[in-house]
């Protein structure tokens, strides 16, 4: 299927009239990740200038648009509850961003009880889950349609180049992925590791060959699927758990760090082994 008035194709493969030409799939198989990564980068680049040209509302709403909504919807939070909670609401989300990921979830607390209580608790699981879903989708908002300037920043263009690398590595290690398509890339996402989520899924669209709409349309339903999983884990633990007892609770987030480290540390040694290999 096409577009309809220069509106993204969410679900079929042909790319929106935003280029010149259809994406690529890129080669998983290539000598050097860094080859993947040129032609990416190149390609972001040649996409950027294209799409800002051609389509200006939609390259200012995809660019700016999660920025401003986030502000408003903080700007609700302070208003509706007060500025603590909006303390921890933020306090929370970059330890999400940066360690936990949708583990966070799993810490969430059940809704429902006393005013004073709950305002000194942690996030429930569900709001847990509405902060990491709106996490996921402005970061792949943003790398998905404006990839190109990223590539050029200084810490954040090698972390590309990484993710390309991790992109080409479970496509070897996986091939169904590649013919699986849409399906592969929702997999992706709900998956949770350092690789995987909104950022690494973005790329990994990319190197799919899948156009943009259907690439932020997986990354959603792998981010509702992944967060979807974790919060039903938060109801089995809060179901056996007693959040008030300070050595389970401490014990459950030892827990969640050393599954964190875990996954990393078996998916390090796995590319290692690889290299070693070939």
């Amino acid at each position: 299927m096409g577009a309809v008035g220069g509106i993204p194709n969410l679900i079929g493969g042909d790319e929106i009239r935003l280029t010149a030409r259809r994406s690529r799939p890129i080669d998983a198989d290539a000598d050097a990740a860094d080859l993947d990564a040129d032609r990416l980068a190149e390609d972001e680049s040649r996409f950027a200038d294209t799409f800002r040209q051609d389509h200006p509302w939609i390259w200012w709403a995809t660019l700016v648009g999660p920025a401003l909504l986030t502000a408003g919807m903080l700007a609700g939070v302070y208003l509706a509850h007060d500025g603590a909670y909006l303390q921890k609401l933020l306090a929370t989300a970059l330890a999400t961003f940066f360690v936990f990921g949708r583990f966070v979830i799993l810490g969430g607390v059940e809704g429902g009880g006393d005013g004073l209580a709950e305002a000194h608790a942690f996030l429930t699981r569900g709001e847990l889950f509405l902060m990491v879903m709106w996490m996921d989708l402005a970061v792949a908002s943003l790398l998905v349609y404006h990839q190109g300037f990223l590539w050029r920043l200084p810490l954040l263009g090698p972390r590309l180049r990484g993710l390309v690398a991790d992109g080409r590595f479970i496509l070897k290690r996986q091939p169904w992925i590649r013919r699986a398509t849409f399906v592969g890339l929702v997999l992706f996402v709900t998956f949770p590791l350092a690789a995987t989520g909104s950022v690494g899924g973005s790329i990994f669209g990319r190197l799919l060959g899948l156009s943009r709409g259907a690439a932020l349309l997986g990354i959603a339903l792998g981010s509702f699927l992944g967060c979807g999983a974790m919060y039903l884990g938060a109801g089995v633990i809060n179901a056996y758990v007693d959040r008030d007892d300070p050595w389970l609770t401490y014990g459950g987030l030892a827990v969640i760090l050393g599954l964190i480290l875990l996954l990393n540390w078996r998916y390090r040694r796995m590319k290692a082994a690889d290299r070693v290999a070939t």
